[in-house]
């Protein structure tokens, strides 16, 4: 498996996806592998990039992003944490809603790329989005967020298909609520019917409570 340069992998996403707006949000373009890229196939060795789950519009993240499109108010005027942002279709929601700050944080560098070209694609400036692939998800990370998070009453937390495995739902669920303990922010959360959320047991083990929109 061949790893690219930054300046490559920006021209092998571009060569190898499709822009695409059929989704549940088709007023935002997304270069995507669809049925229509020879990547849809393909086996791993055949991709340069080891799980580009960020070459997908998952519906998690479609349901997050069409609700802040329709609810502007939502984020208008906010600070807003992208954890886990992918393609970055909830944030380029956010910037076109009217977000004071956004943040789109993803562990993988190619996810903060393909966001960057998709704030590109749909001519979104970029003056009030900042990109990190920092970890925060730490005490470091949380003393850092809270200086991003300024105003308790003005900070959202989105997140999207995050909740893939039980041990790791356990995890975010402690550091969201920790962040939102010490920031006072809101978490939205986009994850229709994942396990870890969909079944009673694991919300009575987390001691979390969920309001579905």
């Amino acid at each position: 498996m061949k790893m690219l340069k930054t300046s490559h992998a920006a021209k092998w996403i571009l060569r190898n996806t499709r822009v695409s707006s059929e989704s549940l949000t088709q007023s935002i373009k997304l270069h995507l592998i669809t049925e229509a890229c020879p990547l849809w196939m393909s086996t791993p060795e055949q991709c340069p990039f080891p799980d580009p789950y960020w070459a997908f519009y998952w519906p998690g993240g479609q349901a997050l992003t069409k609700f802040i499109l329709e609810n502007p108010e939502t984020v208008k005027n906010y600070s807003v944490l992208d954890w886990g942002c992918g393609c970055g279709a909830s944030s380029v929601a956010s910037a076109i809603s009217g977000a004071k700050a956004i943040l789109a944080n993803d562990i993988d560098k190619n996810a903060l790329l393909a966001t960057l070209l998709n704030y590109r694609l749909n001519r979104i400036s970029l003056s009030n989005t900042e990109f990190s692939s920092r970890n925060f998800v730490d005490d470091a990370g949380v003393e850092e967020l809270r200086k991003f998070f300024k105003d308790p009453e003005k900070s959202l937390i989105l997140l999207g298909d995050m909740f893939y495995d039980s041990d790791f739902a356990s995890t975010a669920f402690k550091w969201l609520k920790k962040l939102k303990h010490l920031t006072g922010a809101r978490v939205l959360v986009g994850d229709p019917d994942r396990h870890p959320l969909a079944e009673q047991q694991y919300l009575d083990r987390y001691e979390t409570k969920f309001t579905k929109r």
